[in-house]
């Protein structure tokens, strides 16, 4: 079990954002008695499709003036950790952007400006999680800023173990929580990739809001299971089984419409790819071209 805390400061190296909330939320999985923040550069309106955003605080970073903004500073940023502080039980703030701020203030200056704020954490009774991408900066600083931090390593810890159901044919899938590596389809989209089918066994409120997630960041309209999330668990799980199954059919119709797209033309193409990530019209899509190569 990974926790985080003892106002530290932690380097988080970035790689996509689909990896980040993954592990914001594993984190916050594993740390039920912290409160988190998140600052991010993604606006909270695009938030909502990619994060769950219960029992998370957050902040826009952006030089645009709004609620739940922050200017691109670290004085900002610590003016927010003070007006929130909490000097009974420690919170932990997750920054992301840092790189827009040292567009601003130079490498060195932002360098200076993160060991000011490490200085701080204990003030504020914070622990910070410092998400930065270290290629796009000098290597001297690079090395200072390593130095400083500890490093956050969530790669191994957020695969978490499923049980699988047998299948005839198996096919490679992917568990609730675990990262996903996208391929793009002809239409520019994330292709649909084969998840894990969840037993009812171990299905709880909180694996579902996962595997909502996951199918949203694939492009999926999932909308007509979230009532689950309000529902006792064998109604949720009822529900649950019954849009896995459009799902699966879905990323079959997704992996024969690209495998076959030479011969399709490029209005039917989108046109059929969208039906399909809103699970509408999945009968007539299976006759449309199943049948067709009979």
């Amino acid at each position: 079990m990974l926790q985080v805390g003892g106002n530290r400061a932690y380097l988080y190296e970035t790689q996509t954002y689909s990896e980040l909330f993954s592990d914001i939320e594993f984190m916050i999985e594993k740390n039920p008695e912290s409160k988190f923040t998140l600052i991010t550069r993604i606006p909270s309106r695009r938030l909502l499709e990619q994060l769950d955003l219960n029992g998370l605080d957050t902040y826009w970073m952006t030089e645009s003036n709004g609620s739940n903004s922050v200017k691109p500073s670290i004085s900002s940023i610590l003016a927010i950790m003070e007006q929130n502080m909490d000097k009974s039980n420690e919170q932990v703030i997750v920054i992301e952007g840092l790189e827009f701020v040292g567009d601003k203030i130079g490498s060195n200056q932002l360098l200076s400006e993160i060991t000011m704020l490490v200085d701080k954490l204990s003030i504020y009774n914070y622990s910070c999680i410092l998400c930065l991408d270290l290629l796009a900066m000098p290597a001297k600083i690079a090395t200072k800023i390593k130095y400083i931090l500890d490093y956050l390593e969530l790669s191994d810890e957020t695969t978490s173990s499923t049980i699988y159901e047998e299948e005839d044919d198996i096919k490679p899938s992917i568990s609730p929580g675990e990262k996903m590596e996208y391929e793009l389809g002809k239409d520019g989209n994330p292709r649909l990739v084969y998840l894990s089918k969840l037993p009812r066994i171990g299905f709880s409120n909180n694996i579902l809001v996962k595997r909502i997630l996951q199918w949203r960041r694939m492009g999926l309209d999932v909308s007509e299971i979230e009532p689950a999330l309000n529902y006792q668990e064998d109604k949720a799980y009822q529900l649950y089984k019954s849009v896995e199954e459009k799902v699966r059919r879905a990323v079959d119709l997704d992996r024969f419409i690209n495998s076959n797209s030479s011969s399709i033309s490029a209005s039917d193409l989108a046109t059929d790819i969208f039906s399909l990530r809103q699970l509408t019209s999945l009968e007539q899509l299976e006759k449309k071209y199943y049948q067709s190569t009979d």
